[in-house]
């Protein structure tokens, strides 16, 4: 059997799991990113590789689909209470829950936000957000997706949140291409889902303009076209502007790069770009969500 091959089964029996675990959940939820973002951005599951499966449900109901996980034969990585408690006060996921079936570990990861735990603006509702997700089809296995839309917003957030996290920073090698491919072509293939005018005004309703420059902006460093500069040009404001050349998610701990995106994109170890600059809490910080998020 070759790789494809297995790497096909290995998503099958994934997504078989999957299935039986949402098929129990009575409450919305919908999966995003991996293969969801696959076929929406490139209309192939196949097209991108990825090694676990989000979810992304209200706050209020992630005791109960722990509960589920648990029934199915989940286990959550961490057995430490507080690391809970942390994540649902401080962050907008919780530790990922795992369990190994034919060989195959599934990881799940369970998100009750799309912004990050640092942020101190509008909050949006996450069971609004989730309203008109609709079912797709994915190895044979019926799931809820976001619309074009609400995942180009999703995937903004989500990016701008890896770019600029101190704690990935310090603890991933290299700014992905992919990040930026994978907006581009999610753009590309749904434009009639993902209009100027209604991307600017969800992104206005969601008070997230800024970010949505800045993620465009890189993206048509790496990306020349005509229609992306449209946006580009639509979504340019003194606050985006400003975020270009700086770290961190929020004013307390936002930083300026001492070095350019090129530098940073073609970096194997980002750490060593901003470890001068770390503060013990910062430090701090990362060693706690070291704990939470990998373990160590």
């Amino acid at each position: 059997m070759n790789n494809i091959d297995v790497e096909n089964l290995s998503t099958c029996i994934i997504y078989d799991d999957i299935c039986k675990v949402l098929n129990n959940v009575p409450f919305p939820c919908c999966l995003i990113k991996g293969k969801v973002l696959s076929l929406q951005a490139y209309n192939k599951s196949a097209a991108r590789k990825s090694g676990d499966v989000d979810v992304l449900i209200s706050r209020k109901n992630v005791r109960e689909f722990e509960n589920i996980l648990c029934s199915h034969g989940y286990s959550c990585i961490s057995k430490d209470r507080s690391d809970r408690i942390l994540c649902l006060n401080s962050s907008h996921q919780i530790p990922p829950y795992r369990k190994t079936r034919a060989g195959i570990e599934i990881e799940v990861d369970i998100n009750f936000d799309i912004f990050w735990g640092e942020y101190s603006g509008k909050r949006i509702d996450i069971l609004a957000f989730l309203s008109d997700a609709k079912e797709i089809e994915l190895y044979g296995c019926k799931v809820k997706a976001l619309s074009p839309l609400k995942s180009m917003v999703q995937l903004i957030l989500h990016h701008y949140k890896d770019i600029n996290s101190i704690f990935l920073l310090a603890t991933r090698k290299n700014i992905k291409q992919d990040m930026f491919k994978d907006l581009f072509y999610l753009l590309k293939n749904n434009l009639n889902d993902i209009l100027l005018d209604r991307l600017y005004d969800i992104s206005l309703e969601y008070e997230i303009i800024p970010y949505v420059y800045y993620m465009l902006y890189y993206t048509g460093l790496l990306f020349k076209d005509e229609i992306l500069e449209k946006y580009i040009t639509a979504f340019k404001t003194p606050e985006g502007e400003a975020l270009l050349k700086c770290y961190g998610l929020n004013e307390a701990e936002r930083r300026e790069w001492k070095y350019d995106f090129q530098t940073r994109l073609e970096s194997e170890n980002l750490y060593d770009l901003i470890k001068d600059d770390l503060t013990e809490k910062d430090l701090e910080k990362i060693t706690i969500n070291k704990k939470v998020f990998l373990n160590e």
